[in-house]
């Protein structure tokens, strides 16, 4: 729809050209009916019409100074000039100034006026078919050259390295500081197995088409397959702000989370170096959280970790922890303050906590299947919350702690596998030697020696190590009274429970319960 203001003093006359035509039909609408030079200005202002119909002469702003001021703000606006026959010198200066035509007032016909407004509407369509092919061609221009861009900052990041000789390509804001922009799709595994690896890498082209709308001057390069490189001028106002704003918006539009790193370089041969901080950066997320913006910063820097340094850790008290039936939160702590101690990076403290799993392997039979499942989540782990979880599951599901190997496969180490699985269901109540050996129907006597022999126990000191075992988890898991844990286990009475519990762990229920109660949160 056409928008058209119309100007003259007389109301007659005004009125009348507004009766003329049918506006909606020709689709085109009068706007704004005006009776002189000053009021129709405000009118364009306002509503910033297409064509002003216009009297020459009127009081207080003439129709020569409405157009020359009308044409200063709104070049694209056609005028036709309404003038009697003295207005000659008046009209030669309205086309001079480019209006389409004049239409002598004395002899106005309908017809006549919508053939001139036909014509400025063509014009109109003319010159916009024209802005929109120029506006098409110069970003087909801008998009090319930036993917000329693209592709050699790509061959830079695989050849790792930037020839001297071939920087004509490099435009000159990157001969200036720039910020290095590095982001990292988060969940990726999660988006891949319920979309399929396609639909990440077309979530990342279009957060790279997103950069290319939104930032006039910058680079956008797929590096990985959940991560994006961008480069952008520091010279862009409020750079920072805006790709926060980009992030948000992205996020909220495809409903996913993005982590960003970024470095500010200075000059063409700091773009590898970018890309490294930038990335490192963006490790943080590793410790402290995805979905966040991370600054590079110097003392960030990696450190070289020799594969012998990580070796040399001590695993000793992680182990004892294990094997004591301490809480499992407690030795995921202390070997996340090992990974911590020598700054390992994500792909170390991976590495670590699967080597760690291989170790407890020894303690439990038959864990391969459940270590090869679990190795493939601690590689998708993108947190150490993740890594710290998913450890403190696996530990617990392997219950490493306590069950005696039975060297024998004959029939006297099958009666003490059932006889050990009967202790494990009933090991709470008043359970006696006998009703064990009654269980699997031999005498309690030859139960009490074979017992020993395939298990290494003596059966009442097997019994108490596993209740100890379990009142452990209760203090340090649960929020039960010490008399009820002691009940609960089957002890003759809280105090003879404290005293054997401090004489084999060393602490009261009560200090074994405060030094581990935390430890048994979930690891944040």
């Amino acid at each position: 729809m056409y928008r058209v203001v119309i100007v003259d003093d007389e109301p007659i006359s005004r009125n009348g050209i507004e009766a003329f035509i049918d506006w909606n039909r020709e689709g085109m609408m009068a706007v704004a009916i005006c009776a002189n030079g000053e009021e129709a200005l405000t009118a364009l202002n306002a509503c910033s019409a297409d064509i002003l119909i216009t009297d020459i002469k009127m009081p207080l702003m003439n129709g020569i100074e409405l157009m020359k001021q009308a044409l200063e703000l709104y070049p694209s606006l056609k005028v036709i000039m309404l003038s009697s026959y003295s207005d000659y010198e008046y009209v030669r200066e309205g086309l001079k100034l480019g209006a389409v035509d004049y239409l002598l007032k004395s002899a106005l016909d309908p017809e006549e006026l919508l053939e001139v407004l036909h014509r400025c509407i063509s014009m109109l369509k003319e010159e916009r078919k024209k802005e929109l092919e120029f506006n098409h061609y110069q970003h087909e221009a801008i998009y090319k050259e930036r993917k000329c861009l693209e592709q050699q900052i790509k061959r830079m990041m695989v050849q790792a390295k930037l020839s001297f000789s071939s920087i004509d390509w490099a435009p000159s804001w990157m001969r200036q500081q720039y910020a290095c922009i590095y982001l990292m799709l988060d969940s990726a595994e999660e988006l891949r197995e319920k979309h399929g690896y396609l639909h990440v890498q077309l979530l990342l082209e279009e957060f790279q088409e997103v950069f290319y709308e939104n930032m006039p001057e910058g680079a956008a390069v797929l590096s990985g397959e959940r991560s994006l490189f961008l480069l952008l001028p520091v010279s862009v106002c409020n750079w920072d702000i805006r790709i926060l704003r980009l992030k948000r918006s992205v996020e909220a539009e495809l409903n996913l989370s993005i982590s960003v790193g970024f470095a500010v370089e200075e000059g063409i041969y700091g773009v590898l170096n970018g890309l490294a901080n930038s990335r490192m950066a963006c490790q943080r997320r590793f410790f402290e959280g995805v979905g966040g913006i991370y600054e590079w910063k110097e003392n960030q820097a990696a450190i070289n970790v020799s594969k012998m340094e990580i070796e040399a850790l001590d695993w000793s008290p992680f182990f004892e922890i294990i094997r004591n039936g301490d809480p499992v939160s407690s030795a995921v702590e202390y070997a996340i303050d090992q990974w911590k101690g020598l700054c390992l990076n994500p792909e170390q403290i991976k590495k670590a906590a699967y080597d760690l799993l291989l170790h407890i392997k020894e303690l439990q039979a038959d864990t391969g299947s459940l270590l090869t499942d679990q190795f493939d989540l601690l590689e998708q782990a993108e947190t150490l919350d993740q890594i710290a979880s998913l450890f403190k599951c696996v530990l617990e599901e392997m219950e490493p702690s306590f069950t005696p190997r039975i060297p024998d496969n004959g029939n006297g180490g099958q009666l003490i596998t059932k006889a050990l699985e009967y202790i494990d269901a009933y090991y709470r109540e008043n359970l006696t030697l006998q009703m064990v050996a009654d269980s699997i129907h031999i005498s309690k006597n030859y139960f009490s020696i074979l017992f020993k022999q395939q298990t290494g126990y003596n059966f009442i000191d097997y019994l108490i190590e596993l209740r100890i075992r379990e009142a452990k988890r209760l203090l340090a898991e649960e929020d039960d009274r010490i008399y009820d844990v002691a009940e609960t286990l089957g002890f003759n009475g809280v105090k003879y429970f404290s005293r054997l519990f401090k004489k084999m762990t060393g602490l009261t229920p009560l200090e074994y319960r405060k030094k581990y109660k935390e430890t048994c949160s979930p690891i944040t």
